[in-house]
């Protein structure tokens, strides 16, 4: 198998995912991924360079593919509520729908240095998605939809860090599902809080 296109690479670096998570990084060996991708050595050397270098691919993937989504989501939203609650909605269905990735992706940011590729996670990318929603934020506040007294980051790491929970506690023991209503749910805590209105 070869693969010439976009979507193409996608089922390569899907099925790489796969072996990836059975196994980790360093218990996967390339007859592993050649045997789960369907691809041949030279082809494999020729996309990806090596092991090292899919891995980041999938890595880079985990990263970009969410950012994408929340930058479309949150273009469709006109109130703060909106393009938050649209941004955890998609983070929830990309989780949903690519649990071995977002469990790789995961296991991978708090690895130590030997069990993974040096420099697999780019902390540009990182850095991005996570501002992306700090700029959510401080165009809520420019938009006196958000308390301008309280710190940006501070309340971008607030609802950034709720979601991500959700995720987390999803993949550790699904029960409600990742959707929208969940979505709209922690955005609203976020935005109401939990203290009891006098």
């Amino acid at each position: 198998m070869q693969p010439k296109t976009d979507d193409a690479r996608l089922v390569v670096l899907d099925s790489a995912i796969q072996a990836f998570a059975r196994k980790g990084y360093a218990g996967t060996s390339i007859s592993d991924i050649l045997a789960t991708t369907g691809l041949s050595k030279p082809t494999l050397y020729y996309y990806f360079e090596s092991k090292a270098g899919l891995f980041r691919a999938i890595l880079d993937f985990a990263f970009d593919e969410p950012y994408h989504r929340m930058v479309q989501a949150a273009q469709a939203g006109r109130s703060i509520e909106e393009k938050l609650t649209a941004v955890a909605a998609v983070l929830f269905e990309f989780c949903a729908t690519h649990q071995h990735l977002t469990r790789l992706a995961l296991a991978s940011s708090f690895a130590a240095d030997e069990e993974i590729p040096p420099d697999s996670i780019n902390p540009a990318k990182r850095r991005r998605n996570f501002e992306f929603v700090l700029n959510l934020i401080r165009e809520g506040q420019e938009n006196r939809e958000l308390d301008s007294r309280q710190d940006p980051t501070q309340m971008a790491h607030a609802i950034f860090g709720s979601i991500s929970h959700q995720i987390r506690m999803h993949l550790l023991s699904p029960s409600d599902p990742l959707d929208w209503e969940r979505a709209r749910r922690v955005v609203s805590l976020f935005l109401n809080g939990a203290r009891q209105s006098a």
